[in-house]
């Protein structure tokens, strides 16, 4: 039987993060006795008609489609459509979070089978049913098959069940020679010095150093929080071993001349015991890593330290908000207080850090706006840079397979029916976190007063921190801080900049909001088609005689959406239903 394994883009450009689902399903196709193709569409970027001719010559039975995020909704049903002119017969199985569409991917994407949840054991399940089954389904048997979904003969969905999740100490270690073979290998060890956190540590500039390259590792799978923003397959949090990790590090250190690590983890640090053993092996492997995710309320000043001394130059926060009421709807499961101590903590242990913030959630207000510059005035006051160098600020993004998403769709800022779903997934294609000119407004604020909050919080943060350096004696200017080169690269990060003098900043402040409305403005202007601009004018123009009600329900929004969902009315809808929730 033959096989194909592609990925999709997961941002406009390759990202460094390796493709690790892609490489633990065709791990486990082989461990089975399969010999998958791998085509890495996300970090060779092959024309669409380029990428069909492959399909034609290779003629595969079985093509697995990898889509990470949902915003490659507009990719796949274009791939699809190709590839089903060229190859009818073949099976189109899909896995990623963009499977938490399944019934629009069936219905509208010609996609056979998608893969809910991790994906390792699902496929290898999958194919040997196929194998069984060449040319003909048995849809008795199909439904066997834990974690997928499919149309039945009658045209209705079916959910068979979430897969037993694989245990951290089973989980494959990713074989980058795949990648050698059928990617681009330097997308994935790559110059560390394109990385401000890498660049800015002066460890990075010592001589035994030089010509090392970087790569990324994960520590842990999953969360142990649930953000409703957030999409996850992966219930709970699971510790891969630290002596294993080591293992991985050392393997790349060795083949690729690695001395720079990125931890691709979401959730670093919540197993305190592996942490320590982590830290205690890696440090005398003398290398410099960084940590790509981390929660506030899991660090102490001690670790921080101990990261520090074993080689850590950065790490990253999802503050999301400084408003405790904000972080209830989100669900972050963390206190403000905790956010406060970890970015003191994490200066004082000289580590680097960003904070990320998501604006724009249900009953986000000018005043919880306003608790959030507080918040952030307390946190970078002591930064050696201005607040906006150190300030990710995104609108929030509704995505499937969160509450918030569910919440549009309830409220008619997506509509409930499936050509609904399809035409917003489709108007959020091949778009990154940092583009927020398809945001949904949640508010009860015109969208043009909304688009002021990132301003705001830039201007006034950064001239808080002018001030306190002026006070001390500081430099109150950008001139010493070190570039971000490509540190945007795959657009993760969103950052804006203020300029290098920030007098004029501080003498007009006490007028600000008529120079934050012009920018605000000029940004909408410039970016929107005229007719969505007028529209946008007329919300704001009319905002005064609507007198809409104040948001006043500051539970969790997936406490929220339990109360106000509609109730399933078709077999398809109810096999929808956990993979609307997530996990």
């Amino acid at each position: 039987m033959k096989i194909v394994i592609c990925t999709t883009p997961i941002r406009p450009v390759p990202t460094e993060y390796p493709p690790f689902g892609s490489l633990a399903v065709i791990q486990a196709l082989r461990g089975a006795g399969y010999d998958p193709f791998f085509l890495d569409i996300d970090g060779l970027r092959p024309p669409l008609a380029e990428v069909i001719e492959r399909f034609r010559t290779e003629a595969p039975d079985i093509i697995g489609i990898s889509a990470v995020v949902s915003t490659a909704y507009g990719y796949v049903k274009q791939l699809c459509a190709a590839i089903k002119q060229v190859l009818p017969e073949s099976k189109i199985v899909l896995g990623g979070n963009l499977a938490a569409s399944a019934e629009l991917l069936h219905r509208f994407c010609q996609v056979d089978v998608c893969v809910i949840g991790e994906g390792e054991r699902i496929i290898v399940n999958l194919l040997h049913y196929y194998t069984r089954h060449r040319g003909r389904d048995d849809y008795a048997e199909l439904a066997n098959v834990k974690g997928i979904t499919f149309l039945d003969p009658s045209g209705q969905m079916v959910f068979t069940g979430y897969e037993t999740a694989i245990p951290g100490a089973e989980l494959f270690d990713p074989d980058f020679s795949i990648l050698e073979r059928s990617s681009n290998i330097h997308n994935f060890v790559t110059d560390p010095f394109l990385r401000t956190d890498f660049f800015q540590d002066p460890r990075s500039q010592q001589p035994h150093r030089a010509g090392k390259k970087a790569s990324t590792v994960v520590f842990t799978k999953g969360c142990v929080a649930r953000c409703t923003f957030c999409h996850r397959w992966d219930k709970g949090f699971r510790q891969i071993p630290p002596e294993k990790v080591i293992g991985r590090i050392r393997y790349l250190m060795e083949r690729y001349n690695v001395g720079f690590i990125q931890f691709g983890d979401e959730n670093f640090g919540s197993d305190r015991k592996a942490t320590w053993e982590l830290i205690n092996l890696i440090k005398p492997l003398d290398i410099l890593w960084q940590v790509a995710g981390v929660r506030a309320c899991t660090l102490s000043p001690d670790l921080l330290k101990a990261m520090h001394d074993a080689g850590c130059v950065a790490l990253y926060y999802g503050f999301e908000s400084g408003s405790p009421d904000i972080l209830q709807v989100m669900e972050k499961k963390l206190e403000l207080e905790h956010n406060l101590k970890a970015a003191r903590w994490t200066h004082e242990a000289n580590i680097f850090t960003n904070y990320q913030l998501v604006l724009g959630m249900p009953g986000e207000t000018h005043g919880t706006i306003g608790e959030t510059i507080e918040m952030l005035k307390q946190i970078t006051e002591f930064l050696p840079a201005p607040p906006y160098k150190h300030l990710s600020i995104n609108y929030i993004q509704a995505l499937p397979g969160t509450p918030i998403y569910e919440y549009a769709r309830a409220k008619g800022l997506i509509g409930s029916r499936l050509e609904d779903e399809d035409a917003y997934l489709l108007s959020i294609s091949n778009i990154d976190a940092g583009d927020d000119t398809k945001f949904l407004n949640f508010t009860s604020y015109p969208y043009l007063t909304v688009q002021t909050w990132r301003p705001r919080i830039l201007y006034e943060t950064t001239v808080h921190w002018c001030r306190v350096n002026a006070k001390h004696g500081l430099p109150t200017s950008r001139t010493s801080y070190v570039p971000a080169l490509s540190y945007e690269r795959g657009g993760y990060f969103n950052f804006h900049d203020l300029g290098r003098d920030h007098r004029l900043l501080q003498a007009v402040f006490p007028v600000r909001w008529v120079f934050i409305w012009i920018w605000t403005l000029m940004t909408v202007f410039r970016r929107s088609q005229k007719k969505v601009f007028i529209v946008h004018a007329w919300e704001l123009a009319t905002y005064r005689f609507r007198n809409l009600p104040p948001y006043s329900d500051y539970r969790t929004l997936r406490h929220i959406m339990r109360d106000i969902a509609s109730e399933p009315r078709t077999q398809s809808e109810k096999s929808m239903m956990p993979l609307r929730l997530g996990r």
